[in-house]
């Protein structure tokens, strides 16, 4: 990877990583929270719940373009963070308004920081490595919609699925916050459209 890409990279990674996490607890492990928790085991509501942070995150990336990449990315953290919160809020109450409230929150920061995240690798890509550096990036999205929803799994065979979720809430809420304050501490970094003659 080139050294110009790391400082647009890192952070786009450690945001998807949080997000698509976020992502893949609600896709798998959602029906389990609604029925075990907070007392629900209704299908229909369980595919509500999940489609309500599908859609939210389609918003979240429709909404990118309004605010720009350099605001978007650490935004959509905190706005992760936020979700987090009241996901686990909703953990501790039982509460199926707070779960979909939460889910909203956190699909929508997923959705603004996904898509900044990847606009800003592929603005500080080199043309003819973009392809492989995005591919080098969605790796890490995959890797995180996947492994840490097992991590989830094995947690709640020995802490229960209330605790397991307000760990991992609590891991990607302190992901979501650290990667912001990197950004806002960062220096501006020119894309390569800016430094090509």
């Amino acid at each position: 990877m080139p050294p110009s890409v790391r400082p647009a990279f890192v952070p786009a990674a450690m945001a998807g990583f949080a997000g698509f996490a976020t992502m893949g607890l609600f896709t798998s492990v959602a029906p389990s929270f609604l029925s075990e928790v907070v007392g629900v085991s209704e299908p229909a509501v369980s595919g509500t719940v999940v489609f309500t942070v599908f859609a939210a995150s389609t918003a979240g990336q429709l909404l990118m373009g309004r605010f720009g990449v350099r605001r978007a990315l650490p935004w959509g953290c905190v706005v992760l963070v936020a979700g987090m919160a009241l996901i686990s809020c909703a953990l501790l109450a039982a509460s199926l308004p707070l779960l979909v409230v939460g889910a909203l929150t956190a699909g929508a920061g997923q959705g603004l920081s996904f898509r900044a995240g990847v606009t800003d690798v592929g603005e500080h890509s080199p043309p003819e490595r973009r392809a492989e550096i995005t591919s080098a990036l969605f790796v890490v999205l995959y890797v995180a919609i996947s492994i840490p929803v097992v991590g989830v799994g094995i947690m709640a065979v020995t802490l229960g699925l209330r605790t397991s979720g307000l760990i991992f809430s609590a891991c990607v809420a302190l992901l979501a916050a650290t990667t912001a304050v990197l950004l806002w501490v960062r220096p501006v970094q020119k894309s390569v459209a800016d430094v090509q003659p």
